[in-house]
């Protein structure tokens, strides 16, 4: 696993060196491969991706090539240093789900300044590390915005770190596969219900996909 944040803009130098060390960190205890990171773009996106593991977000964040940021609970704030750190690294307090008022302002502030902004739409951990169904606020959101989408596969963080786990378990192979860009345009053809729909359905099936794609060998480049 290669080293490649590469910042477009200014960023904060705790988020660099955090970024970094998290990096660091994987790479001593995990086998971490990372596949589609050309599928990045210029401008505002959402980086969806099925959520298994604590793991998940520090590894979208040392895996992502930009500057991102998180949603968490808002009791993680209160914890001492803990709550200083998440805050410094991008996260934004988080009261209720996407579907909420103010997490949905939140986020639709964030993407009009451009940013990259991670969202598990399944709206928790799995139990099974079977993709839960995708909630509608995650289509509404983007009906809202010009932001794209990026699915995206996490791989072996469910082995690693399952949410029945007080401790993670080092030396397992993890990963993700960031996949092709969905635009909200591909369905703004159709009325709200049946284009609401119909983004969630893809984005399920480009999830799965993605799935497929690194089980059958990660040959190429990811769909």
């Amino acid at each position: 696993m290669r080293y490649c944040f590469r910042a477009k803009t200014k960023v904060d130098l705790f988020y660099r060196i955090m970024n970094f060390i998290s990096w660091v960190l994987f790479k001593l205890f995990y086998r971490v491969k990372i596949y589609g990171q050309d599928h990045f773009a210029k401008g505002a996106a959402i980086i969806a991706a099925n959520h298994a593991s604590f793991l998940d977000p520090p590894l979208l964040g040392l895996a992502s090539p930009e500057e991102v940021h998180y949603l968490a609970k808002q009791s993680l704030f209160k914890i001492p240093v803990f709550g200083f750190i998440i805050k410094k690294i991008n996260s934004h307090p988080l009261k209720g789900d996407v579907g909420d008022v103010a997490v949905f302002k939140t986020i639709l502030t964030l993407l009009d300044e451009g940013k990259k902004v991670v969202l598990f739409p399944e709206g928790q951990r799995s139990f099974d590390n079977t993709l839960n169904p995708i909630k509608p606020g995650l289509s509404l959101l983007v009906s809202k915005t010009d932001a794209y989408v990026i699915p995206t596969y996490i791989f072996g963080t469910f082995q690693a770190w399952p949410r029945t786990n007080f401790f993670p378990k080092p030396w397992k192979k993890i990963g993700c596969v960031f996949g092709s860009p969905i635009h909200w345009s591909q369905f703004s053809h159709l009325d709200k219900k049946s284009a609401q729909l119909a983004f969630a359905n893809k984005l399920t099936d480009a999830i799965k996909q993605l799935k497929t794609w690194h089980e059958i060998g990660a040959k190429n480049t990811p769909p």
